[in-house]
């Protein structure tokens, strides 16, 4: 099933890419480089309005002073840009794009309009899984693009992956069995699979483990790795709208396979942890284990800690947040620090807001200068990115 291309690096000037971009250039100079850039935000309209012959998305840079410069890119819905000491990395319907201290690089890299994840295997290789859809074989097909240097090679593999890990470099996915590994054939009673999606000895995607307890209503694109376990949030009910939900720690062991869950315990708080209908769910990136519990953002814009061994969850402190059915601010816990990308409801700016992530002592606070509908121009915030 696997197909694998290879692209050649084309440089764009930032002017050339402006092309057929409308009002874009209105929001600030067009970067040629990274400057003095602390944050990346990426806006996209959804698939069905990704047409390839309009520019469809944009890549914010963010200032500490809260100015901005502005990207066109073909669109890339849940693009989420990528940043490692070597550059930023991220991607739309045609290309694939770093953008370092000398020069924007843009590499031809056509695929399809819904990523899943992009993930930095090293400083100077990124990895992106994207949504292709049903296969003609009956299976569930995703793309790999793995960017490194002045190229990108597209392959695909087996399966669906709304929750990603990168452990030591290796990227694994989990998600509904499909295709070969599925055994019922109906995606109510299908197990969950971990796989393997890159260093494998064939290139395609290795199976290490399946399980009938764990659910596939996870979404973290960046969830924690440590020590060889997979952590991340679920709800081990899973029964839709109107069911109870009972969330859990979900942990899978990526040497055994074996998957294992700790039912999380709210004590005294009258908030819910997670809402059937998935707003406010929530949310973990690869830096949330500290000290044995596990930060996430959630529970009506708040910083939560759970510990790992037993489930007991507790709330630290509320943060800024913007959170209802169709908003969802975003966080990104890093070092001693939780940055969080409060969304925009139209009537305030967006703003990025740094927290210490033991106390909640704010650090700084970024207002951007720019109003929210001339900002985001129609379209979606879809991912986040902090310097390192």
């Amino acid at each position: 099933m696997k197909r694998v291309a290879g692209a050649s690096v084309v440089l764009l000037s930032s002017l050339a890419l402006l092309t057929g971009c409308g009002s874009s250039a209105d929001l600030g100079p067009i970067p040629q480089q990274l400057g003095g850039a602390s944050y990346a935000l990426y806006f996209s309209a959804q698939s069905a309005d990704i047409d390839g012959a309009h520019h469809r998305g944009r890549l914010v840079l963010v200032d500490a002073d809260g100015s901005v410069s502005v990207l066109p890119t073909w669109g890339m819905d849940h693009g989420r840009p990528v940043w490692t000491d070597e550059g930023l990395f991220f991607s739309d319907l045609k290309n694939d794009y770093r953008l370092d201290e000398t020069r924007l690089t843009t590499i031809a890299s056509p695929k399809t309009d819904s990523q899943y994840a992009m993930l930095a295997t090293s400083p100077s290789t990124v990895l992106g899984l994207y949504n292709l859809g049903f296969s003609d074989a009956g299976g569930y097909t995703s793309q790999v693009v793995v960017t490194t240097g002045d190229t990108s090679t597209l392959s695909e593999v087996e399966g669906g992956y709304y929750t990603t890990a990168n452990c030591e470099g290796t990227v694994y996915g989990i998600g509904l069995a499909t295709g070969p590994y599925s055994s019922t054939g109906d995606p109510d009673t299908e197990p969950v699979m971990l796989n393997q999606l890159t260093d494998t000895a064939d290139g395609d995607e290795e199976n290490v483990g399946l399980s009938a307890q764990a659910r596939d209503n996870a979404l973290p694109a960046s969830a924690p790795c440590q020590g060889g376990t997979i952590f991340y949030i679920s709800d081990s009910i899973s029964g839709g709208l109107d069911s109870p939900v009972r969330p859990v720690i979900s942990m899978w062991d990526i040497a055994s396979g074996e998957y294992r869950e700790v039912a999380m315990d709210a004590g005294p708080l009258t908030e819910r942890l997670m809402r059937s209908d998935g707003i406010g769910y929530p949310q973990v990136s690869a830096d949330s284990i500290r000290d044995g519990r596990l930060q996430w953002f959630g529970v009506s814009n708040s910083i939560m800690s759970t510990d790992l061994a037993t489930g007991r969850t507790e709330k630290q402190f509320d943060v800024a947040g913007v959170t209802d059915e169709v908003l969802s601010s975003q966080a990104s816990f890093q070092g001693d620090e939780v940055v969080v990308m409060v969304d925009s409801d139209g009537s305030n700016p967006y703003e990025i807001v740094r927290y210490h992530r033991d106390s909640g002592v704010v650090l700084s606070r970024t207002v951007v200068n720019f109003a929210p509908e001339d900002l985001a121009a129609g379209l979606f915030l879809r991912g986040f990115a902090v310097r390192p």
